[in-house]
């Protein structure tokens, strides 16, 4: 009998930490979520891009522009690490039999899906980004985007980018390169805006998944 209470006594501490753990793992992930769905203020940035691709042509669109956005909204994009330490111990060698109540188990699980769905569409967003990022290769030159290519830049906001005397020239002298360019960024934008759609999903879980462990 006091070797059973022992044992007992032993999961139901194991049970505690793991809880604990999770809390703070989940608050953690919780904040970095915030700060990348900031970053959804590209998927507006890159609509302006293609809207003005397709408004304009060759003959009177503003270079400057372009290279603003591209630099801007189409160079870089903020993806979120999950910390999974404590869940994937928990799904290893039966530790979820630890969690006793069946509610926190379920929610466990459905917060390890999202997970995986979630960092599923973000490699399709990795993997498309490399599609607009070599394209536009052929139409801007990086050169412009160095420091000593050009006197008193300043990159601050969209305004001082045009006050710029310098319109850098592109590439292509071929408008159906600039479409094409604006077509796979647009596609792109599709795969970014999802991806943080997810996000905002998990963010909202994962919030009320901290109170809920908590009253539990």
């Amino acid at each position: 009998m006091a070797e059973y209470q022992l044992e007992h006594k032993i999961e139901r501490d194991r049970e505690k930490q793991y809880i604990i753990s999770m809390i703070k793992e989940l608050e953690a992930d919780t904040a970095q979520l915030k700060n990348v769905l900031n970053d959804s203020v590209r998927v507006h940035g890159i609509d302006s891009l293609v809207r003005y691709i397709n408004t304009h042509d060759l003959t009177n669109l503003d270079t400057r522009l372009l290279y603003y956005y591209k630099r801007k909204y189409l160079s870089s994009v903020r993806t979120m690490n999950f910390s999974k330490n404590t869940l994937s111990q928990l799904k290893n060698a039966g530790n979820m039999r630890l969690i006793r109540k069946k509610n926190v188990v379920d929610s466990l699980n459905k917060l390890d899906n999202n997970i995986s769905e979630i960092e599923e569409q973000k490699d399709l967003v990795y993997y498309h980004y490399q599609f607009h990022v070599l394209h536009g290769t052929e139409i801007f030159n990086e050169w412009y985007y160095y420091p000593d290519s050009t006197r008193k830049r300043d990159f601050t906001n969209e305004q001082q980018f045009l006050n710029q005397p310098v319109a850098p020239p592109l590439i292509t002298k071929e408008y159906q390169q600039l479409l094409k360019y604006a077509s796979l960024a647009s596609n792109w934008r599709g795969l970014v805006r999802n991806y943080h759609r997810m996000l905002a999903t998990n963010y909202k879980f994962s919030s009320e998944l901290i109170a809920f462990i908590k009253k539990e």
